[in-house]
């Protein structure tokens, strides 16, 4: 038997699952096995594991259990074959060489560390940071979600063991004896806020739970880019229950107004940029929270397109100068800020060079445009000379944060993510705003009520 059992949980990932298998075998063939749990996937994932990779363990459920059972199920079958060392793995990850070994050495000659992960950066632009370990707080009621060096350049970034609350799943590794002593992921979570439960348990436990930047795999990610709204009713309704699983770390009180304050924003402006959609999906996830349920119906519903059309009608056709001086004169880090700008940029690509066209500024331009490898049409560097009639855009880093921005009543204001702030809001869409805020409201009180 090796050292290190690599628990991969897929589901209908056949694109990537292979990758993640491959990498595996290629950076720590000689030191790890791999165990496969596919949740019931309907694509040929199955199919072609066991047609590239027959001699590894492949298991396939009979339905899906979601990320937290799968990887529970590997973990428990994993700890009880005797495997001294347990790693998770996405199905869209892949690890680079020494990071599988790195881990267990770090495991190995430190035991006060219950889980360690690597730097995970982005699949698709290696040297984007996604995070190296994240940190959960609550202080005055103020909630801090923080992923370390997220969008930093990973040249850049400190070299040195970071302490954190929680590595994400996509690549980890523990100790039997953590998982003989704390458990396994909580199944009911199904999706998201399982491994942040999972480390804090560690941690109440007594051991550390670290991130070695030195060490680094890759991550597709997909949640953010999610064509349903299957993850935003998960993340509130496995945010709620986080807390509550946690009330020593999080008291109650200072959660619930953190919650409520929360929601008053999200919905304000979910609403506002037309996704109701996503509204449905947070209420349905704020009352299964309340009731311990879990939605058992169909795919949830597809993502709309009403952002879209906002975005036609609220950015209609014509020249923009583009104002970002907010989000440079911002307090993220240097790099963090540059691929902020480079992401928004390539953004703009969604409208049409025949439509419209954005004015940067050209030292702007300048520093960002090599990091751009697919420069928009739309975005170009006209002296403003020769767009007397551009309209002002003011990017700020993000609308939530927004207060004493300058803009007139013939400008725009949108953020880095585009959501969109109108200059006033009519009675019957403030009553709509309303009402679903009440009915946000009742679910939280209903929520902490059962908790009491």
């Amino acid at each position: 038997m090796k050292s290190i059992c690599v628990v991969i949980c897929n589901f209908n990932k056949q694109d990537y699952v292979l990758g993640a298998i491959e990498s595996v075998q290629n950076t720590a063939g000689e030191l790890a096995d791999i165990f496969v749990v596919d949740n019931a996937s309907t694509d040929d994932s199955a199919a072609l594991i066991r047609q590239n990779y027959p001699n590894i363990r492949l298991e396939v459920l009979k339905e899906n259990i979601g990320g937290s059972g799968g990887f529970a199920h590997g973990m428990r079958q994993a700890q009880q074959t005797g495997y001294r060392y347990i790693a998770l793995l996405d199905n869209d990850a892949v690890v680079l060489p020494n990071t599988l070994a790195g881990m267990m050495d770090l495991l190995a000659n430190h035991n006060d560390i219950g889980v360690v992960g690597p730097a995970v950066c982005k699949m698709d632009n290696p040297e984007v940071v996604q995070e190296v370990g994240a940190n959960v707080s609550l202080k005055d009621a103020t909630f801090n979600f923080h992923l370390n060096f997220a969008g930093e350049s990973y040249s850049s970034i400190a070299m040195e063991l970071v302490d954190c609350d929680y590595v994400p799943a996509c690549c980890l590794m523990t100790k039997a004896e953590i998982i003989e002593r704390v458990g396994v992921f909580d199944e009911d979570f199904f999706l998201y806020w399982d491994d942040i439960d999972w480390c804090v348990r560690v941690k109440d436990a007594g051991w550390r739970v670290v991130a070695q930047p030195q060490l680094q795999a890759l991550h597709k990610g997909g949640g953010a880019n999610a064509t349903n709204t299957l993850p935003r009713y998960y993340y509130w309704r496995n945010k709620l229950r986080f807390f509550a699983k946690h009330p020593v770390c999080y008291p109650p009180h200072q959660v619930k107004h953190y919650v409520q304050r929360s929601l008053a924003r999200n919905i304000t402006f979910q609403h506002l940029n037309a996704m109701d959609e996503l509204l449905v999906a947070m209420q349905r996830g704020l009352e299964d929270a309340a009731i311990g349920g879990r939605y058992q119906g169909a795919a949830f519903p597809d993502r709309g397109s009403g952002k879209q059309k906002l975005l036609q009608v609220m950015v209609p056709p014509g020249v923009y100068r583009l104002d970002m001086s907010a989000v440079t004169k911002s307090d993220m880090s240097a790099a963090r800020k540059h691929n902020s700008l480079c992401r928004f940029i390539v953004s703009c690509g969604q409208f049409s060079v025949e439509s419209h066209r954005f004015v940067l500024d050209p030292a702007l331009y300048e520093a960002l445009s090599k990091s751009i490898r697919d420069w928009p049409e739309c975005v170009n560097t006209v002296p403003l000379s020769e767009s007397p009639t551009a309209v002002r855009l003011v990017v700020v880093p993000h609308l939530f944060d927004v207060t004493s921005t300058e803009v007139a009543h013939d400008e725009q204001l949108t953020d880095l993510l585009w959501n969109l702030l109108p200059q006033t809001i009519d009675g019957a869409t403030a009553l709509q705003i309303a009402t679903v805020l009440e009915s946000a409201r009742q679910s939280v009180d209903a929520f902490f009520a059962t908790e009491a």
